[in-house]
């Protein structure tokens, strides 16, 4: 099924994003990688991500943080940017979704759990965390104790090390293990199918 585009609200401004459309009761939402750096919702793990969860069966939005492709406003430092997935998950809440699940990619990642205290207010489910950059930030955010469903990295990536990924999984609330491509850096250049398989067993036999 194709992607419709539309324009959702995120308090003043609008952004773009795209939704693929299947069941009407499970929504998903996939946050992209640093608008400073190129990211955006087309970006190619996105797309992975995209697809693994529309083949799961559910509703999926991807959209484009402000002041990127024609979503208004500019970049806010992750502020607004959180605001901007909430508006996202808020969207898909409005529209009738009774579950929830938000998905984030490198910076994407770090947004969602930034936004935690928002989406968890929406009911979403635990977040899906891919190529979290926890070389790049600092672990104050588990004071806001996110809850964590899944979290993915390559075994070569320098900006989301596997050590840093295991130290973080072991602070959350409910400790996790996260799922390590062998030989994939922060872009899954040759780790694609291995990621699509870590997202599809996950949505088969953890997401109720």
């Amino acid at each position: 099924m194709t992607e419709e585009l539309i324009f959702i609200p995120s308090g003043k401004i609008k952004l773009e994003a795209k939704i693929k459309h299947n069941d009407p009761n499970r929504g998903a939402v996939v946050a992209h990688p640093h608008p400073l750096y190129g990211g955006s919702m087309h970006d190619f793990v996105v797309s992975l991500a995209v697809s693994a969860l529309a083949e799961a069966g559910w509703t999926v939005l991807r959209f484009n943080f402000r002041g990127v492709g024609q979503s208004e406003g500019t970049f806010d430092e992750g502020v607004g940017e959180a605001e901007d997935l909430a508006a996202a998950a808020g969207y898909l809440k409005e529209n009738g979704m009774m579950q929830i699940l938000v998905a984030g990619y490198s910076f994407g990642a770090s947004i969602a759990l930034k936004a935690w205290p928002q989406l968890k207010g929406l009911d979403v489910q635990p977040l899906i965390l891919i190529a979290l950059p926890a070389a790049l930030m600092s672990f104050d955010f588990v004071q806001l104790k996110p809850e964590v469903g899944l979290m993915i990295c390559g075994g070569r990536d320098d900006i989301a090390p596997p050590d840093l990924a295991r130290a973080l999984g072991a602070k959350l609330l409910r400790p996790i293990e996260p799922v390590i491509i062998p030989g994939a850096d922060h872009f899954f250049g040759g780790g694609e199918e291995a990621l699509t398989h870590a997202l599809k067993t996950y949505l088969h036999e953890e997401v109720s």
